[in-house]
């Protein structure tokens, strides 16, 4: 896929449809980030809280118009995220002013990503709109609609096509054909978690737990600077959210083999006791050595130091780095 191109299917992640005239508002409050700002056309990044201010989900939302937006949100969660999101509409918002509809099932998405992608979707017969990265349109294809979004969860230029569901047999085979002659293929879920690991883009509940905050995986900027409410916003600001050791995200590097998933870390010095674990870890094709990904008290303090990773036995050696591995000026995205 970092060579050529790589196809895969996103279907299974929530789609959500927010719509109405209050819809900004209500995902302004349901979100930790600012919603309401985002333009028609372009898609923003962000995190659901739980009321204890715990990342309970991360996703990408699409604002198609003013009153319509589609909250993206991972496969496992689309029925929690639209409760939460359905509990603030009917607590604090007028019914009739913006309606929820969960459309995960009419909808297939294929994603294609990599160099070759563009030439390879051209190829399937699909004219792409011009759309910068994080950039929505909605078009059609053979007569039926469809849905381009400029996202990336592998840090290659990637398009996200969405059609109705009974369209999407037709939508896989033309992108199939096209495949076959600029050398790329399918990939599967293994391999999107290494492909993504290489970015440090997290995998909520693998490279989070219960107590993870979204200052913790770098993401302070909103906590800091929004003065409206939101869902989880008062948990935040207490004295457990605001030390300066909660466990923060980084990465790991090892010259040995690839350090086991859940492994304890360990300070090169003073007591012999965790600091963190591993959360994610894989050997990198692309990079040709291992990666992975950590939550370590203070752990941005510490990048750069020494560390001992422990389990059931086996001591590794490794030293606290950057989360993103794989080209972390972006320039890919750009493709």
């Amino acid at each position: 896929m970092r060579q050529t191109a790589g196809l895969y299917d996103a279907s299974p992640l929530g789609k959500i449809e927010v719509m109405g005239p209050d819809a900004a508002a209500l995902l302004d409050f349901g979100g930790y980030v600012r919603l309401s700002t985002l333009k028609p056309g372009r898609a923003r990044y962000g995190f659901m809280l739980s009321e204890t201010g715990v990342v309970h989900d991360d996703g990408v939302v699409l604002r198609l118009a003013e009153d319509h937006f589609v909250v993206s949100a991972s496969s496992s969660h689309v029925g929690s995220v639209r409760m939460i999101l359905e509990e603030a509409r009917q607590d604090r918002f007028t019914a009739a002013r913006v309606f929820l509809h969960d459309v995960t099932a009419q909808w297939v998405t294929l994603t294609a990503s990599g160099p070759a992608a563009r030439a390879l979707i051209g190829a399937a017969g699909i004219a792409l709109p011009d759309l910068p990265h994080m950039g929505v349109a909605e078009t059609t294809w053979q007569g039926h609609p469809m849905r381009v979004a400029r996202i990336s969860f592998t840090g290659d230029a990637s398009w996200e096509l969405s059609v109705p569901a009974r369209h999407g047999a037709t939508l896989f085979a033309a992108l199939d054909t096209a495949r076959k002659d600029h050398g790329a293929v399918w990939i599967g879920l293994e391999a999107l978690m290494i492909l993504r690991a290489e970015k440090g883009y997290i995998l909520i509940g693998k490279d989070t737990d219960g107590v993870t905050m979204p200052h913790d995986l770098g993401w302070g900027g909103p906590r800091d600077k929004r003065g409206n409410e939101y869902f989880g916003r008062r948990s935040l600001f207490t004295p457990e959210a605001m030390r300066p050791d909660r466990r923060q995200l980084v990465g790991l590097e090892t010259d040995g083999p690839p350090l086991p998933t859940g492994a304890h870390v360990l300070a090169a010095d003073g007591p012999r006791r965790s600091v963190g674990f591993v959360t994610s870890s894989y050997h990198s094709p692309t990079l040709g050595r291992p990666i992975a990904l950590a939550m370590i008290d203070a752990g941005q303090d510490r990048i750069g130091q020494e560390v001992t990773v422990f389990h059931l036995g086996q001591s590794y050696s490794a030293h606290i780095t950057a989360a993103c591995a794989f080209d972390p000026k972006g320039e890919r995205l750009n493709g």
